[in-house]
């Protein structure tokens, strides 16, 4: 009787350690990573995707590394990296060839500003000055030539340095390195506190802030993954435009700023994001266009069926 007891003793103790083990098994979250290409505001979709659980309800756990845009294509199509989210230096990458696929848009339209030391009062002040820029061609040098020639200034009237991401353009405007810098929230209003002029801005026409791109060979074999990361981004966006305070209370935790900084961002950047994640063709067909490459069909450029997948489980009606 007693070898009795002590064997349904070890049976129960057996079938709890295997209840215990399939629990664990159940909690194991999916690793999937994105490179961004600086620490900015702008993380904020994923940052609350993050923090309220929105990842890991899908069942993904996510890695964040920063990376130079130039690099961000490399790494997608190399596979060290599932998801990117450079705009300019990707897309041209696209155009060029590489297997990618823009998949969402977190923003149509960066809200950049020139910023200028203080001596500069105007534009065409700046003839023969420095400006500085994150890489030759990309997205903020990009505007800021959109924002000189709408004040009427050629940008050819300018230097161009190559210096890098935003938060190293706004030292070295600080320090003298640059005149001049285009730069979005919140590094304009740190710069204006400090007495730096801004001399133009936002832009009329601008280009995508941040978005989510993936390579092809990703998102072939990956299809649920890629649609699980969208929801949760989708559902990211709706929390934000839906809590303020609660949003800059993140930024506050994100970046060491100001709380009218963190405001500053969102009521510049962040409520100017996409309901959706979508951008039209028209829309794609145009930036193809200003950024000087050959053209694509559209379908080797953008797949946006996932983002409408997601879209329709969460109970989105697209904007467009």
């Amino acid at each position: 009787m007693r070898n009795r007891q002590v064997l349904f003793i070890a049976l129960l103790a057996a079938c709890a350690q295997m209840a215990n083990g399939l629990g664990h098994a159940a909690e194991v979250l999916q690793k999937v990573r994105f490179v961004h290409a600086s620490r900015s505001n702008s993380m904020a979709p994923k940052l609350i995707a993050q923090s309220k659980g929105f990842f890991r309800a899908e069942g993904l756990e996510t890695e964040m590394i920063q990376m130079n845009p130039r690099l961000a294509s490399v790494a997608l199509v190399s596979g060290e990296a599932a998801f990117g989210d450079a705009f300019t230096s990707v897309f041209r990458g696209i155009l060029q060839g590489m297997p990618i696929k823009l998949v969402f848009v977190h923003q149509k339209k960066g809200p950049y500003f020139l910023m200028a030391r203080p001596e500069f009062k105007d534009v065409q002040q700046l003839k023969g000055k420095k400006l500085g820029v994150a890489t030759l061609r990309g997205s903020d040098h990009l505007v800021a030539e959109e924002l000189l020639q709408a004040k009427g200034f050629n940008p050819a009237g300018v230097q161009v340095l190559a210096i890098g991401d935003a938060a190293t353009r706004f030292q070295s405007l600080s320090s003298g390195v640059v005149d001049v810098i285009a730069v979005g929230t919140p590094h304009d209003l740190l710069l204006r506190q400090k007495g730096f002029s801004t001399l133009a801005g936002p832009p009329e026409v601008g280009l995508p802030g941040a978005c989510v791109f993936t390579p092809e060979r990703y998102l072939r074999e990956n299809p649920q993954t890629v649609r699980k990361v969208l929801k949760a981004l989708l559902r990211a966006h709706q929390y934000i435009f839906e809590n303020r305070q609660e949003t800059i209370q993140t930024l506050l935790r994100w970046l060491p700023q100001t709380p009218e900084v963190a405001s500053h961002s969102y009521d510049f950047e962040l409520k100017t994001m996409t309901h959706d994640g979508l951008m039209t063709d028209s829309e794609l067909d145009a930036l193809m266009v200003r950024l000087g490459e050959k053209k694509r069909p559209l379908d080797e450029v953008r797949d946006f069926s996932l983002a409408r997948q997601a879209m329709k489980e969460l109970g989105v009606n697209s904007k467009e």
